[in-house]
């Protein structure tokens, strides 16, 4: 399996061979994961054996883990200073909806298409959809402390966005500003008293009800009150989402990119499609049509002003 969810144990298995393809028992086997940060989770750790050439890594996945792709790396120490390094990906999202997209295709587990590559077209459907359902907001100047009022005075860094809630743009499971991701889902820049642009680094204090602080580039000052202007970018969550709903949408966008790949019958049996082929043959577009649909749904109507 290549999709977890938080919570779940990912079971690593790796196998150790020599040139005649026989399994043999190595000098060590460890075990080291990266996150979408390029943050190291896990490393180096030693795998476990249960059989000759047969080992395994549990790693207990997190209920707060990052959502995105993780790289997995295996490090075989075989005689003297022989080394083996193989690399691998899953993937952590809100939910796993392999099983769910080859019923809905009607293609027999690891037939015509695997689950690693099921998951690579999951996850940059999910990411494709996140920025079909939410409102994009650019170039707003913020409102002043929700409870103070005080707008930039140089003392002031609470703020709030004109709409919310903040949406989770990148996918990652948390609404984070600059301060605290690799993948930042509002971002900011002023203007100083000579006409400069800087960088404004920002942190989400309440997501769902668009209060942020906002500083200059170290992250700590506030900005001053002589600048020229302070602007905020972000996205929009619709109040109306429903998180049934858009994974219904993620599954048809997935279904569609994937019938795209599979262009034929040549590609995809008729025992493959057996109770879809009469439809898939007369509408190609149909799993579209069905993510828009679903999307409709979930994001609602869209106001002006922004994109």
């Amino acid at each position: 399996m290549s999709v977890y969810e938080r919570g779940e144990t990912y079971v690593c298995r790796h196998t150790v061979w020599n040139r005649a393809k026989t399994k043999i028992t190595a000098s060590s086997v460890s075990f080291t994961l990266y996150d979408p940060c390029n943050t190291t989770i896990v490393n180096n750790a030693s795998m476990a054996s249960d059989a000759i050439g047969e080992y395994y890594y549990n790693h207990n996945i997190s209920s707060s883990a990052t959502y995105g792709r993780y790289i997995v790396q295996i490090r075989t120490a075989g005689a003297g200073s022989l080394l083996k390094y193989d690399r691998a990906e899953i993937f952590i999202m809100p939910w796993d909806v392999i099983p769910e997209i080859r019923d809905t295709m009607g293609i027999p587990e690891q037939k015509s298409v695997t689950d690693d590559v099921l998951a690579r077209t999951i996850w940059s459907c999910y990411g494709y959809a996140l920025r079909d359902m939410y409102t994009h907001v650019y170039n707003e100047y913020p409102k002043g402390n929700v409870d103070t009022g005080a707008g930039f005075d140089g003392t002031n860094t609470s703020f709030q966005t004109k709409q919310y809630p903040i949406a989770d743009i990148n996918g990652d499971g948390t609404v984070t500003g600059s301060l605290t991701s690799c993948a930042t889902d509002i971002s900011g820049h002023w203007v100083d008293t000579n006409g400069h642009y800087q960088t404004a680094k920002i942190s989400v204090t309440q997501a769902e009800y668009g209060e942020i602080n906002i500083f200059q580039n170290d992250g700590v000052t506030a900005i001053p009150s002589t600048n020229n202007g302070v602007w905020v970018d972000y996205w929009v969550r619709p109040r109306q989402y429903n998180q049934d709903v858009f994974r219904s949408a993620v599954v048809r966008l997935s279904c569609y990119e994937l019938s795209k790949r599979l262009q034929s019958l040549d590609a995809i049996t008729l025992a493959d499609i057996t109770s879809n082929s009469p439809i898939i043959t007369l509408d190609p577009q149909m799993y579209f049509k069905e993510y828009k649909r679903y999307l409709g749904v979930v994001r609602g109507p869209v106001s002006g002003g922004v994109d």
